[in-house]
């Protein structure tokens, strides 16, 4: 008997009827797809299967997408997630992106769409996993190690644990070490796309990484005025 491909789907929507049509659509584009009805069975779910991308409506139950999400990235940093709300508002859109989402789409929306989405998420996340292959697992660049299996920045014996979206980040600035990085490049490579959200989202990375880089002075994200971002290295300090 043939492995079944398909990308399995974990859907977490709490009304029966929304469910159904996603459930529906999904499965004739060629997903297989599990249907929760709130957070915690959502949860529970994926403690048990092996899921490939997460759809969680933020609005839910006894545990709402958002919690629901950060307890899927404390066991998963890679897996994608896209939220769906009714709530279109920036505070709520970039809340959604601090905690690791990789799409937020607001109701109503067309299903076609969030396919089209999904397809690309996964697709992207494939040809990032094949780039972050270039580069080996431990790294050592400045005074810093990075563990980037285990998501650790070693300095002095001091560890600073990061999550998957800072690693991808921190990748692609030691591919490119000293040499500038536009932010459309930056963004297409991490999310997808180039929006006001994803560059609002890639601010907040950057800032991070700038404050745990700090602990290395030989190591610094520059900005490129009018371009985007570097990452410099002076080892001789």
């Amino acid at each position: 008997m043939e492995k079944d491909i398909r990308p399995h789907v974990l859907l977490a929507e709490d009304e029966i009827s929304l469910g159904f049509l996603l459930k529906e659509n999904l499965r004739l584009a060629g997903f297989t797809i599990k249907v929760c009805k709130d957070g915690l069975e959502a949860l529970d779910a994926f403690n048990i299967e092996k899921f490939d991308i997460c759809i969680f409506d933020v609005n839910m139950p006894k545990k709402d997408g958002f919690e629901l999400a950060k307890d899927v990235r404390r066991k998963d940093q890679s897996i994608p997630i896209i939220f769906l709300t009714a709530n279109s508002s920036e505070e709520d859109k970039l809340k959604g992106f601090e905690i690791g989402a990789d799409e937020y789409i607001t109701k109503p929306f067309s299903t076609q769409e969030l396919i089209a989405r999904m397809k690309a998420i996964l697709k992207r996340s494939q040809n990032n996993q094949k780039t972050l292959l270039a580069i080996e697992d431990k790294v050592n660049v400045g005074h810093i190690s990075i563990d980037f299996q285990n998501q650790i920045i070693t300095h002095d014996g001091n560890q600073i644990r990061i999550s998957a979206t800072e690693a991808e980040l921190l990748k692609i600035f030691i591919i490119n070490k000293n040499n500038p990085l536009t932010r459309n490049a930056i963004l297409l490579y991490i999310w997808g796309r180039d929006d006001t959200y994803t560059a609002r989202n890639l601010d907040v990375y950057i800032n991070k990484l700038r404050k745990m880089l700090k602990i290395d002075p030989s190591l610094e994200i520059v900005n490129i005025h009018g371009t985007g971002f570097k990452l410099a290295e002076n080892v001789e300090v």
